[in-house]
């Protein structure tokens, strides 16, 4: 368990299946930018089954509010092509009215820490759509730059946008404070 003020992360237990499959896929809770991904629930337990939601190559931690105990979110990372060294990470706030009050940064700040203390890679990164300013906040505070725009790599709403890429390496990143 990795524990900020505001924030813990730590790993999905089988009691949090039902809520978290729930939150995941709850599109009215769902923003503009969402990229719209609704994993079949028997997958998505077989993938708790088999690892927990947690191996080389892919991870997931619930961000749940350190005082009211209650989950608002997940942050995850993935190795998005064989050939890239690092990871992608990836993460939500549930809903709506959890958003804007500061989850994310410190969770990305705890998580990118962690990953490059425990994980023998150079870099992380994040794509994000364009427009989408409040995630793009959250990657510069936590010491992200802007590394370039991939022009249409994604459909979102009925249409192909582009993602701007962030990248973080290993020697921008502060250390894990526990």
């Amino acid at each position: 368990m990795l524990q900020g003020k505001k924030v813990c992360l730590r790993t999905v237990r089988e009691s949090d299946l039902d809520l978290i499959y729930r939150l995941m896929t709850d599109v009215s809770q769902k923003g503009e930018y969402w990229l719209i991904d609704i994993p079949a629930e028997p997958a998505f337990r077989r993938g708790f089954i088999e690892r927990g939601f947690w191996h080389d190559n892919f991870g997931r931690l619930l961000i749940v509010d350190r005082q009211a105990g209650r989950v608002v979110g997940e942050i995850i990372y993935f190795r998005n092509a064989d050939y890239r060294a690092g990871y992608e990470i990836g993460y939500q706030i549930f809903r709506r009215e959890d958003r804007g009050k500061g989850y994310m940064s410190e969770a990305l700040t705890l998580f990118s820490a962690f990953l490059f203390e425990s994980k023998p890679i150079p870099r992380l990164q994040l794509t994000l759509v364009v427009g989408n300013e409040s995630s793009r906040k959250v990657a510069e505070k936590c010491g992200y730059h802007y590394e370039g725009t991939l022009r249409k790599a994604a459909f979102l709403a009925g249409k192909y946008v582009d993602l701007e890429l962030f990248g973080l390496l290993r020697e921008e990143c502060p250390p894990l404070r526990l």
